[in-house]
């Protein structure tokens, strides 16, 4: 077997679990050694990071023997998956137990939903019965409870001496938690714990060092006589006889269950195996939390019966008239009305492709903002034009219509639609609500979420999005609901093929935004390239959009300043038809967005990405999002106008400026395609493909 062969069967689980029943163990060790370009033995000896607990150490030949002897039960647990995200977790996983590099350990990594409470596959409610076994200092339990504050029980175990202070003291604010200071297994006996690191550590009396405890093994049948809803475990390789001790309240109360599966080689096939043996009511997805270690490996578990909220499991709402037009409205929140220029953004690109691909009558409605040439982009759209933006207007509107609204947009959460949205819910309490949020960092964190008025409309809420990742782990772990990120994507108008060709591009530095606010920073990005320019002879910096009239004093004084820079610095004023935008785009090499904060990830971005520009970028809520982990660009801090410099000038003189604008591409129309991110709201919405 050569590697060539060797990396075809890796493309897919399906070619992996071919590979490893007609290949043989020393075939399949040769051709890694030559993909990896190492030693037999360097690779056999190879320390996998998780693994390590059990009979066997976590090094690469115990792990490929083990995938080749069961590969059956790999084979079990993959068609077993509930939903397409935990298969492609899962062969990620089986491709660095074959090939230990890191880039499949990157790939699996989730860098947006909470480890042991991922709100794609885990709901709770009031009832909660939480059981955190490996309870460390308290630090699971404190999450939990930030996400679902209205529990009805929790119940800790924790067996180290030195940790269980610090999670009693971390825990004694909450109500309705008992801490026990015990390990948890198939039975109650007593053990020895060494160390007192992240987690518990145990160890046989052979082997127990001076510093060693003998503590306390319960089983959760044992221990916990009422019903439990919700079990937790990370305890260094004890979870398959946690498990065996809990299978009766595994058996009658269905517990959904959050179960590490690194600390042994066969956790992996044998947890889930264990699990379905004693009950087989269950749906498995796989979630894996650490980018840098090949640790923190997740199954969940979670009963059929109950009807949790999963990927692949559409809510019942949307499932009513599945595949069958809708009448959406979205709703302006400002008394102004809709702008012009939101008609070819998200606020407007959303209900023309769920009007233009899908097939539903959308309407936007607002008070009449005059301007509206951009209409022409989204033709089949309806405005619908109220006598004021004011929100009492909005509100008798809404009572009037409600009933023959299936689906509410809204922007924002603001005051201004909490009441819109009560009413509409009163009214139509089978419609949908899709609220954006147009979250940043510093407006979310001032945020009262537990005010009365600011609950009840979330709650109203069916889907509630942000469009940048950083934000939606945030607002994840801070808030009780469920956040998507729907990104703000691009929608190519024109015709033909937009992919650029970076030969035909120029030297030439972009900016498009509202030109001299406070929050776009454009005198910086003028400083900045007025601190390169000399490195730069033959760059120009293209500005695009409407100069704010408090920002022409500035510009005067800076070509005064500057005077040889006034045929390097273009403003080209601002752009309405999008071809002609778009082009300002193709010629570009560079974006750059010096923002002081944005909403999210923002449009101009996803339009810069998809004309394979290279991104310069402060370091806004979104800036990873945009730079793709600095595979297409840079980031410097906020306010930083030096800092601004060096990156355009790394960038612009970068000697694989063509490679960061090849992935710039690829990255843009993979993440940030429109017409693929509508219909994936469509699906949330409606349940329609």
């Amino acid at each position: 077997m050569n590697k060539e062969l060797l990396l075809s069967h890796m493309n897919s689980y399906q070619g992996i679990s071919s590979m490893l029943r007609e290949y043989s163990y020393d075939e399949i060790s040769e051709a890694v050694v030559a993909v990896l370009n190492t030693h037999r033995s360097t690779l056999e000896h190879h320390p996998m990071g998780g693994y390590s607990k059990g009979k066997r150490s976590g090094a690469w030949q115990y792990v490929l023997r083990d995938l080749i002897q069961n590969i059956d039960y790999y084979d079990w647990v993959f068609t077993r998956l509930a939903d397409e995200e935990s298969k492609r977790v899962f062969t990620n996983l089986i491709q660095f137990r074959i090939v230990p590099d890191m880039q499949f350990i990157e790939s699996a990594f989730d860098p947006v939903n909470h480890q042991y409470f991922d709100k794609t596959i885990v709901s709770c409610n009031t009832d909660e019965v939480f059981v955190d076994c490996g309870g460390f200092t308290g630090d699971t339990t404190e999450d939990f409870i930030r996400q679902y504050q209205h529990y009805k029980k929790i119940y800790v175990y924790e067996p180290s001496s030195d940790n269980i202070a610090a999670c009693r003291e971390n825990l004694k604010q909450y109500r309705d938690v008992e801490v026990h200071q015990c390990g948890v297994g198939e039975k109650e006996e007593k053990l020895i714990i060494s160390g007192s690191g992240s987690s518990s550590s145990f160890v046989g009396a052979e082997q127990a060092a001076e510093d060693s405890d003998t503590i306390a093994i319960i089983s959760l049948d044992g221990s916990i006589k009422e019903p439990v809803t919700f079990i937790k475990m990370d305890i260094e390789g004890f979870e398959i006889p946690a498990i065996i001790g809990a299978k009766h309240h595994i058996q009658k109360d269905s517990p959904k269950l959050a179960i590490c599966t690194y600390h042994i080689i066969s956790d992996i096939w044998e947890i889930p195996k264990l699990i379905d043996s004693i009950n087989p009511d269950y749906d498995f997805y796989f979630r894996h939390y650490m980018k840098t270690q090949n640790w923190e490996t997740v199954l969940y578990a979670i009963p059929k019966q109950k009807g949790d909220t999963a990927v692949e499991h559409r809510p019942e709402a949307a499932k009513a008239g599945e595949g069958q037009p809708k009448r959406i409205m979205a709703m302006a929140p400002y008394p102004r009305g809709w702008s012009n220029v939101e008609l070819v953004k998200d606020c407007g690109l959303i209900p023309y492709l769920l009007h233009k691909n899908h097939g539903h009558e959308v309407t936007m409605i607002g008070a009449d903002g005059k301007d509206y040439s951009n209409q022409k982009y989204i033709e089949g759209v309806k405005l619908e034009f109220l006598a004021d933006g004011e929100e009492q207007t909005k509100l008798e509107y809404m009572a009037e219509h409600a009933r023959q609204i299936d689906c509410l947009i809204l922007r924002g959460c603001y005051s201004s639609n909490f009441n819109v949205a009560n009413i509409y819910k009163q009214v139509n309490p089978e419609g949908r609500i899709y609220v954006g949020l147009d979250a940043n960092s510093h407006w979310m964190d001032r945020i009262i979420w537990t005010e009365e008025h600011f609950s009840a409309f979330m709650d109203c809420c069916d889907v509630i999005a942000t469009s940048c990742t950083a934000m939606q782990k945030h607002l994840n772990e801070k808030w009780p609901w469920k956040i998507e990120r729907i990104f703000n994507g691009f929608y190519h108008f024109g015709r033909g093929e937009i992919k650029p060709d970076f030969d035909k591009k120029e030297n030439i530095i972009l900016t498009v935004s509202r030109l001299g606010t406070e929050q776009k920073m454009t005198n910086m990005l003028l400083e900045a390239f007025a601190a390169i320019a000399p490195k730069l002879p033959d760059w120009k910096l293209h500005l695009v959009g409407t100069v704010e009239k408090s920002f022409k004093g500035y510009i005067e004084a800076y070509f005064k300043r500057f005077p040889e820079l006034k045929e390097r610095c273009i403003f080209t004023g601002p752009i309405q038809e999008r071809d002609a935008l778009f082009e300002e785009y193709r010629k570009a090499k560079i974006f750059a967005l010096p923002s002081s904060f944005e909403g999210g990830t923002p449009n101009v971005i996803a339009e810069a990405l998809n004309a394979s520009c290279v991104i310069a970028i402060t370091k806004i809520d979104a800036y990873e999002d945009a730079i793709d982990s600095g595979r297409c660009g840079m980031a410097c801090d906020l306010f930083d106008t030096e800092g601004f410099a060096r990156i355009l000038l790394s960038l612009c003189t970068h000697e694989d400026l063509r490679e960061l604008s090849a992935h710039a591409y690829e990255h843009g129309s993979t993440n940030f395609n429109m017409e693929q991110i509508v219909a994936r709201l469509n699906e949330m919405l409606f349940g329609g493909k």
